[in-house]
């Protein structure tokens, strides 16, 4: 008879928690001094000499696997760096770090309600509060998905099954093909600014992108209205069926905000699906400011689904997105997309994962509801109110700096978008002006080798961006309730001046 060692695991992981409380507390510091780099920058092929990545044979154990995260930490970037502001999510926070430790912990699944009541619950209560802020009602509530291209994906996915139900069984055969269909082509309405998940909800669902009908936007990135009605129009004459209109609350570029209300009025009178994401701007509604006087989200409550990433603007740990309409809250997703399987699911309607594409779910709605519970909705609301207002300032501060040019005059969100062209390509830069596509070619070549230059100094990280026939441009994300304008922001500016200065203009072309 072989007898099998019994393993402490209380024990265990007691002393791995005491030698790892050091090491994360000393990540967490660094990464709140500021004059820390955000990261050790080294291309992969250095990478590969400094860590080990070698999978063995035989267990490493306690001293190689806590050599092995200490590499891991030292090398990686560190997002509790105000100066991180490269994409639209910035560091967590405590009680962020401690949701994700309960997490594991529990190693919970939140598929069905016996094998995690508490956090079924939570989920059910926090996506209907959501709700409820966005102006929906009662009976929101919704679902939680793994990020928001998936949480995209689901919105469409139901909206397809609830308007036509026929394709769940049958597949998606329209008109001309099967002239007994109730739809033409699945034509799909989206801002020219929207964000690629779109497209690609619609390459999954086998609709194709060229359903995608992309809508063109004003100057501030919102969608225009006016154009969105005549191409619907246009595509009902060739015998298509427009069933789905995504408006974007925070485009991921410049940070617009369509006019959900207007647009709510063409889904309505057309027949559409309306949903909004709101993965980068919707978690603005905690704002009062915004609520009440800035008129962003307005009309929110109108969405037939609306998206919402509370690990962006609210720092809870990646990932936390939401999914979470008027209709009859989660029971919508349930009813749209269920299928029988009775091996897991018994008609229990507290069992969420019957609404989802998958089955086994991460309960990350822990993450947002104790970030709620811990800061309250005034606390959260306090951090977009903050982010704001630095962004308000930081384009103050960009505007009034010679050789930088802002792409938008205000900043329309929370991104301050613009180039910076050195002292010593000033005349150039006014010769590539006299023809815009040289001027595109030559600026995105400028901005290109700042942004490695300064992103590899590892003091900064940060982003440039594309936009319709522009030359690509900074586009500088202000989310961390720790960023400081002047210590942060406008030193930022002068590494942008000092990259300028150590680049070889003469031969960059």
């Amino acid at each position: 008879m072989v007898t099998q060692k019994f393993v402490d695991s209380a024990t265990e992981l007691d002393g791995m928690l005491q030698r790892m409380h050091d090491l994360v507390i000393q990540h967490v510091r660094e990464g709140q001094d500021a004059e820390h780099a955000v990261v050790n920058y080294l291309p992969p092929e250095e990478l590969y000499k400094v860590v080990d990545f070698a999978l063995p044979d035989q267990g490493a154990g306690v001293e190689g696997t806590f050599e092995l995260i200490k590499s891991t930490l030292d090398n990686s970037v560190n997002s509790w760096n105000p100066r991180f502001m490269d994409k639209l999510y910035a560091g967590t926070n405590p009680i962020g770090v401690i949701s994700e430790f309960l997490l594991g912990v529990l190693n919970g699944n939140c598929h069905v309600y016996h094998v995690s009541p508490v956090l079924s619950l939570m989920e059910i209560e926090v996506t209907k509060a959501v709700g409820k802020l966005l102006g929906m009602g009662d009976a929101s509530g919704g679902l939680f998905c793994p990020g928001g291209s998936a949480s995209n994906l689901l919105a469409m996915v139901t909206a397809r099954n609830k308007l036509y139900p026929s394709i769940k069984t049958k597949g998606y055969i329209p008109r001309p093909f099967n002239p007994e269909a109730e739809y033409g082509k699945l034509k799909v309405f989206t801002s020219a600014h929207c964000h690629y998940s779109i497209d690609k909800a619609a390459l999954v669902l086998g609709l194709g992108t060229d359903s995608i009908v992309k809508v063109p936007t004003d100057e501030r990135s919102r969608m225009r209205v006016d154009v969105l009605e005549r191409l619907i129009n246009e595509s009902i004459a060739r015998g298509e069926t427009p069933f789905f209109i995504n408006a974007t609350a925070g485009t991921t570029v410049m940070g617009g905000f369509d006019p959900i209300r207007s647009i709510s009025s063409i889904a309505k009178k057309y027949n559409c699906w309306l949903h909004v994401d709101g993965s980068w701007g919707g978690s603005a509604i905690f704002s009062q400011n915004v609520r009440e006087n800035l008129g962003w989200l307005d009309g929110a409550g109108l969405a037939d689904t609306f998206t919402l990433n509370p690990h962006k603007l609210l720092g809870v740990p990646l990932q936390c997105s939401m999914l979470v309409t008027p209709h009859q809250g989660h029971l919508l997703f349930a009813n749209a997309n269920n299928l029988q399987a009775d091996y897991l699911f018994h008609g229990n309607p507290y069992d969420l994962g019957a609404g989802t594409i998958g089955c086994g779910r991460r309960p990350d709605a822990l993450k947002i509801f104790l970030a709620w519970k811990f800061y309250g909705k005034d606390g959260l609301g306090a951090r977009i109110d903050r982010a704001i207002k630095a962004a308000a300032d930081f384009t103050d501060i960009v505007r009034e700096r010679p050789g930088f040019e802002l792409v938008a005059d205000p900043s329309a969100f929370c991104q301050v978008c613009f180039w910076y062209v050195p002292p010593s390509l000033k005349d150039e830069a006014a010769e590539w002006k006299k023809d815009p596509e040289v001027f595109k070619v030559k600026m995105t070549r400028v901005v290109h080798l700042l942004h490695e230059r300064v992103n590899h100094g590892g003091d900064f990280l940060v982003d440039h961006a594309p936009l319709d026939n522009l030359a690509h441009f900074f586009r500088i994300v202000i989310n961390a309730p720790t960023v400081n304008v002047h210590r942060d922001l406008a030193k930022l500016l002068d590494t942008i001046e000092d990259a300028g200065r150590e680049i070889d203009w003469k031969n960059a072309f």
